[in-house]
């Protein structure tokens, strides 16, 4: 019956290939579609499909590779303040005018042989025989000799002769010492030899001007540096934040200048506050001391329970370096040792204390830190940085007040003065480099207790924006309150955050609770740069040796202790005003002083002066400020 079947099939095939005798109409039929009809039908139903998918796919492409892809946008940036190249104060002409004399003058006919019999000063008939002269300085140097010389048109510094006189001498003394104050003699130098005796009428004239204003400028200078310092600090960097005082230029040279004394006068006019002293103090012992280093491999790294060759070195550093009181305590292991190599638990120990006792981590891990600390500073260098730091004193007042708050951001430390002595101690978290803590001062004015965290714009623009574009409702589930300017309530959900440019049109806060990134309270100075000290959830932060870690306001270690200080409260009164978990503030009833500050090298309570690391490269900056500042100022006035 198959056989029948499939013969049938192939007889019919065969008739319908031949074109004789199929119609000319009728298409081809494989033996496939004779046989299986219907399986067939499903077969070319799906190919049509494939293929209309096909023809799609194809169109598309095609109007893809027609359109260009648009570049994925950038969300916008709120940058933070840099450091600057520092510009050094532009030079101005000093103008010397003779004095209103003309009348009398005329009367005498001009002569100046004559002078006397019209009470013309010998330095006004000088100008009116020097003629026109080119004597520059510092702008706000050379406004103000030229204003004093107007109103005091005399020689202050030259006798009848035209040599210098005995305050000049006394005076070039002092400028000479200078570098006692961490000041550059370079800077005020003045050539203090005799006259020359073979000159002209008028290169008499000039050259005894030319004495004359250079020491006025000088002395001006040194004053100055002395009472304000060398460098304008807000040229810098964006960080720096202080008072310019250019502007009483006048008023300091009057003061010199009619000082019975100058040399005590010029002395006053440095900081005389102890930590001021105390610097010049270690200056002074730098000077006459020897590098006191040791040398210990700088890429040595010690866990406890290690091997290591570089032990004896390290623990016989410890032996120098360490207190009295941790070679004591310490005595029995220390004595014992004999140089072996494995760090055991005792030796650990040591390290610990001695890494406690140098404001280290004390993990008893031996690392570049303790290496740094152990192998020293040397003379130089220390020199230096006491150098900055006196320089960095004079920015501020001179007397920082009986009672204030001092913060120190290399020492990564708060301190709480009253009645002039140190009542409160704390570690505290600062900037990191990228948003690095303000240099500047201020007043304390209130405590918030469980306040509200008002979201800086740089955080909103620069951390907010980028997560919440992958999830639009990042705010919202971490609790925080957004806000338009006009006070509606936004979800964050519904925000565009591709568009909010570096100016939102809205406010974002978190609320006061346990999760809140100020804590339980934090304590306010009003200032542009809104840096403010406050509470942490993040304690652990505070066991870190370098705890720069803040988008730049100071985290406190023990807030309710600053809190209880600045208030003239105890600790408990604090913690009461805390519990109830309510939004309050609390004005202090007399402003604090605090100082946001940075230094290198500061003396401690006892008046030993410690050194730290660099951390914001600052050091570096102000170097190089110094550098610019002395090659402009080794152009003479009358270059």
């Amino acid at each position: 019956m198959n056989t029948r079947l499939l013969l049938s099939a192939l007889i019919a095939g065969s008739v319908l290939s031949v074109p004789a005798i199929a119609d000319a109409a009728q298409k081809r039929k494989s033996l496939f579609e004779v046989l299986f009809k219907k399986a067939h039908e499903r077969k070319l139903r799906k190919k049509q499909r494939l293929q209309a998918l096909q023809n799609q796919q194809n169109k598309q492409n095609l109007t893809t590779q027609s359109i260009k892809p648009k570049p994925k946008k950038k969300l916008a940036k709120v940058q933070t303040s840099k450091n600057y190249t520092y510009r050094v104060v532009k030079r101005a002409p000093i103008i010397l005018a003779a004095a209103p004399v003309s009348f009398a003058l005329a009367e005498t006919g001009n002569n100046l042989d004559q002078a006397n019999e019209v009470n013309i000063t010998t330095l006004t008939a000088d100008i009116v025989n020097a003629g026109k002269m080119n004597l520059r300085a510092e702008n706000h140097l050379a406004e103000a000799v030229s204003e004093f010389y107007k109103e005091n048109q005399d020689y202050h510094w030259l006798d009848s002769d035209g040599n210098w006189n005995q305050k000049a001498k006394s005076t070039f003394k002092v400028l000479a010492q200078a570098n006692e104050y961490g000041l550059r003699p370079s800077d005020y130098s003045v050539d203090a030899s005799r006259l020359a005796i073979d000159l002209d009428e008028k290169a008499l004239s000039r050259e005894k001007i030319d004495r004359e204003i250079s020491l006025t400028t000088a002395v001006l200078r040194y004053a100055m540096d002395a009472k304000f310092g060398t460098i304008n600090p807000n040229r810098l960097s964006g960080y720096h934040d202080f008072p310019v005082h250019y502007g009483q230029s006048s008023d300091v040279l009057e003061e010199v200048m009619d000082s019975s004394i100058l040399q005590h006068t010029l002395q006053t006019l440095h900081p005389s506050n102890k930590k001021f002293v105390a610097l010049k103090r270690e200056l002074a012992a730098l000077r006459n001391a020897e590098d006191d280093l040791i040398e210990l491999n700088p890429k040595t790294f010690i866990k406890p329970r290690q091997s290591h060759a570089e032990l004896p070195n390290v623990i016989m550093a410890i032996k120098k370096r360490g207190s009295a009181a941790l070679l004591e305590t310490h005595s029995e292991v220390l004595n014992e040792y004999y140089g072996y190599l494995d760090y055991s638990k005792e030796l650990v120990a040591v390290v610990k204390a001695y890494q406690k006792e140098a404001g280290l981590g004390a993990d008893g891990i031996i690392g570049r830190n303790t290496i740094s600390k152990l192998a020293g500073i040397s003379s130089a260098d220390k020199e230096m940085k006491i150098a900055l730091s006196m320089e960095r004193l004079r920015w501020h007042p001179h007397q920082f007040g009986e009672r204030h708050v001092f913060i120190n951001q290399p020492e990564y430390r708060a301190r709480y003065i009253e009645n002039g002595k140190e009542a409160l101690s704390m570690r505290v978290v600062v900037g990191k480099k990228s948003n690095q803590t303000n240099f500047f001062y201020d007043e304390i004015e209130h405590v918030t207790f469980n306040p509200y965290w008002g979201v800086p714009r740089s955080i909103i623009v620069n951390e907010f924006a980028p997560k919440s574009l992958s999830n639009p409702g990042y705010l919202d589930q971490r609790g925080y309150e957004l806000r338009s300017w006009g006070g509606k309530k936004l979800s964050s959900s519904n925000i565009n955050w591709s568009e909010i440019g570096t100016n939102p049109q809205f406010s974002v806060r978190q609320k006061p609770g346990p999760k809140n990134a100020l804590g339980s309270l934090k304590i306010m100075f009003p200032n542009k740069h809104a840096i403010y000290m406050h509470d942490t959830p993040a304690k652990s932060l505070f066991k870190r040796e370098h705890r720069a870690f803040s988008h730049g306001c100071v985290r406190l270690h023990d807030p309710q202790a600053m809190a209880a200080a600045v208030l003239g409260k105890s600790k408990s009164q604090i913690f009461a005003k805390i519990k109830p978990g309510k939004n309050k503030t609390e004005k202090l009833s007399v402003k604090v002083p605090v100082y946001i500050s940075y230094f290198t090298a500061w003396p401690q309570e006892d008046g030993t002066v410690k050194y730290f690391n660099d951390m914001y490269a600052r050091d570096a900056h102000l170097i190089k400020a110094f550098k610019a500042t002395e090659k402009a100022r080794s152009i003479n006035i009358s270059s």
